[in-house]
């Protein structure tokens, strides 16, 4: 049995929100430091306005069957980041971000995918995302990626027990706008 701690974090404050982004660790209470690191390092390209809450307790699952075993209580990291850019904004538009994995599960890589929108209306530029602002999010996202906690997890099908969890090796940022209908669990 592999343990992981299930991190959600909630967005709040701008059109279409509350949603969640949901990240899995092995050490919560690190894990929770480190996203909020991350969310600091690029909360200069979301509206001012739009926070991310980074919670102090979770639930706790088995990644090889995804049942829910217990729960985690950790304070440190916890809180509440706030955007800090211009408030102009287009409600579910953004990027996201491309957690790679060296394991192969069915003949497909593993990724995990996380979706940053709204972005601020000054972070595009004839129909991209300005490369200043992919900078950002990229070294934020490396930067998440080095300290190691955080898991990408392949769940398993109903019933049965061959999900797996892995470290990402490395995390791509997209240039290109997306649109974001909801966030799901």
């Amino acid at each position: 049995m592999s343990t992981l701690q299930r991190i959600v974090i909630a967005w709040s404050g701008a059109v279409g929100l509350p949603g969640e982004s949901v990240f899995y660790g092995v050490d919560a209470g690190t894990a929770n430091a480190d996203l909020k690191a991350f969310f600091t390092s690029i909360q200069s390209v979301f509206p001012a306005g739009l926070s991310w809450t980074v919670p102090g307790s979770g639930d706790t699952i088995d990644s090889f069957t995804g049942d829910l075993l217990g729960a985690w209580s950790n304070g440190a990291g916890a809180g509440t980041v706030n955007a800090s850019g211009a408030a102009a904004y287009a409600a579910g538009c953004g990027t996201w971000v491309v957690w790679q994995t060296t394991t192969v599960i069915g003949k497909r890589r593993l990724k995990g995918r996380t979706f940053l929108a709204p972005l601020m209306n000054s972070a595009y530029t004839n129909g991209v995302i300005v490369a200043g602002n992919v900078t950002t999010m990229q070294n934020a996202a490396a930067t998440l990626v080095t300290a190691g906690q955080m898991r990408i997890w392949h769940r398993p099908p109903p019933g049965g027990s061959t999900g797996q969890s892995v470290a990402p090796t490395a995390a791509s940022v997209q240039n290109r706008v997306t649109s974001l209908r909801t966030r799901r669990r």
